[in-house]
């Protein structure tokens, strides 16, 4: 296997920050970059001053939309359930949708079965591009809009591509936190819950001290994406009122406390660009489950590596989606529940209440697709939002949104973009 590489996030501000690359060895197993992987014909038949045109790699969502999805059947390439696990032949993916969103345990479960394939860092070359970002409209088939084939063999090489799989996977989640259920993310755990919350950070502390990065995944507000393009490095810690838009992961990979506030934070990356936030990163509460950023924590080992889950992570790799079990996992420390706190399906669409999208981080987006779906750039405010008769919104990539208007056949999307700028289709 090729070594990984950790790359440290650009220091935040003023702060007491413990970096994930604490323990390099683990950190570095876990980061799924592939650093100086030889690229072309072959090693030695390129002239090139080094022998080989180096590429750096990662992970290639396509692959994942458009074969880690509920359409797929077909038997695993890796580790094959075993005899006795409920396994038929039904999809180990159910709630992959492509585009429109899924879980993190299909995603887990997918590199654990099948591995992604890689593409360059600009998403458009290497062994699988990702081309999913340029769907236009709905993704109808769930499959990232395209079907689950080609992908045996890489279309800067046509050679058999080397999968980035994983050997464990699993999840970090306290006993004693009460599933978050509803839209109370916007407010922290009660204090009836600290103790359990401290237990569940050092958990999370310990994993990524020994391993690594984590992903979690989140409720998503709308003031989210306005919060760091105003303040970069600023600690996100309020929604202030903003309604919920969708769900989104992150991945941690620091923790430290803020001098100048006292405000204890995560220090996370995201996969918006380097022009969101500072340089693609930012920093989050820690310790309060604010959006339930510590509720749905997922960790897992790439395959080939010494890296080794710590015991509070519940593993994951035996369950089968469809089977009679529910979802269980495999327990090592006394205090670990047996399941995540709750489903958070990244891309998941919300439809908003007509309070929601009338607030001052939504109706902007509502206002202008209602003017371009009628054509009446005269409409006011006020009138603009009563002739939208239905909206929905996505994280995705910023804020989306999709607004039905008032005798207008067809929905208008408006998109916030992450680097502050809005389009309309």
């Amino acid at each position: 296997m090729p070594r990984r590489t950790l790359r440290a996030p650009p220091s935040a501000g003023a702060s007491a920050e413990r970096a994930a690359a604490g323990s390099a060895a683990g950190g570095a197993e876990r980061l799924f970059q592939v650093s100086g992987r030889c690229v072309g014909l072959g090693s030695m038949s390129l002239a090139h001053q080094h022998g080989c045109l180096r590429q750096l790699e990662f992970p290639s969502p396509q692959h994942l939309v458009s074969c880690g999805n509920q359409n797929i059947t077909a038997p695993p390439t890796y580790n094959h359930p075993p005899e006795g696990s409920g396994y038929h032949g039904q999809s180990l993916y159910p709630d992959g949708s492509g585009c429109n969103g899924g879980e993190a345990w299909d995603a887990w479960r997918f590199f654990y079965h099948e591995g992604a394939t890689t593409m360059d860092g600009a998403q458009q070359a290497g062994c699988t591009p990702y081309t999913s970002g340029l769907c236009s409209g709905a993704d109808v088939n769930n499959n990232g809009c395209r079907t689950c084939a080609a992908f045996d063999s890489c279309a800067d090489t046509g050679k058999k591509p080397e999968p980035v799989r994983v050997h464990s996977f699993g999840w970090i989640m306290e006993e004693d936190l009460p599933p978050r259920e509803g839209n109370d993310t916007h407010l922290p755990r009660p204090a009836s819950q600290r103790k359990a919350m401290d237990r569940q950070v050092k958990k999370m502390q310990v994993e990524m001290l020994a391993n690594g990065p984590l992903q979690v995944c989140l409720d998503d507000y709308a003031n989210f994406i306005l919060f760091f393009n105003e303040h970069p490095s600023g600690i996100f810690n309020s929604t202030d009122g903003s309604p919920n838009i969708g769900g989104h992961c992150i991945e941690l990979v620091g923790w430290g406390i803020d001098r100048a506030s006292g405000l204890p934070f995560w220090t996370f990356k995201n996969s918006w660009g380097g022009k969101w936030a500072n340089s693609g990163f930012g920093r989050f509460l820690r310790g309060a489950d604010l959006c339930g950023v510590e509720s749905d924590v997922w960790a897992g080992c790439p395959y080939g590596s010494s890296c080794r889950l710590t015991a509070g992570v519940v593993h994951n790799e035996s369950w089968v989606p469809g089977s009679s079990e529910p979802v269980i996992g495999h327990r090592r420390h006394a205090s670990s529940a047996l399941r995540p706190s709750r489903a958070w399906p990244g891309g998941r669409e919300v439809e908003l209440t007509r309070e929601q999208l009338s607030h001052g981080t939504v109706a902007p987006l509502v206002v202008e697709a209602v003017r371009l779906a009628t054509g009446d750039e005269s409409l006011t405010k006020s009138e603009a939002l009563a002739r939208a008769n239905r909206v929905w919104s996505r994280s995705a990539r910023g804020l989306r949104v999709r607004v039905e208007v008032e005798g207008v056949k067809e929905h208008v999307v408006g998109h916030r973009h992450a680097e502050g700028h809005a389009s309309f289709a």
